[in-house]
């Protein structure tokens, strides 16, 4: 097994602005309930630019990061324990660049430790996930 990070990306048709807020601000819409905790109950996905990344379910909200980086030119990243414990958290980190197709989004999910082998092992949904972020935005 690695450690290395996961790395996914998508080219999406739109500027780098309309690609951020996308990925930022309408997570919810097309992040894919089955990777929450209560499945049945999402309602969607609440990202705080100064704090908390949570999964909406009615009236109660999961906390599973903390954004520590908002660049909305170009850079989105947060601290990840979507799975894993708060106390041992990974780093996504998510880049936007221009290109002549529209806008590269580049998706590093990395800070895995000696011992997370079997946890890193379970994050396979990355590139479906941009998959469904890109129909989204597209």
């Amino acid at each position: 097994m690695t450690l290395d990070p996961i790395v996914a990306e998508v080219t999406v048709p739109v500027t780098t602005t309309e690609a951020f807020v996308g990925f930022t601000a309408q997570m919810g819409e097309w992040w894919d309930p089955m990777l929450t905790p209560d499945p049945a109950a999402y309602t969607g996905i609440a990202i705080d630019p100064d704090g908390p990344v949570a999964s909406v379910h009615g009236d109660e909200q999961y906390v599973w990061g903390r954004v520590v980086g908002w660049d909305p030119i170009g850079r989105y990243t947060q601290e990840f324990w979507l799975g894993h414990a708060e106390e041992e958290p990974t780093t996504l980190d998510v880049t936007f660049t221009d290109t002549p197709e529209g806008t590269l989004v580049h998706l590093e999910h990395r800070g895995w430790t000696e011992g997370s082998e079997d946890v890193r092992a379970t994050y396979t949904h990355w590139d479906d996930l941009l998959r469904r972020y890109a129909a989204h935005v597209s």
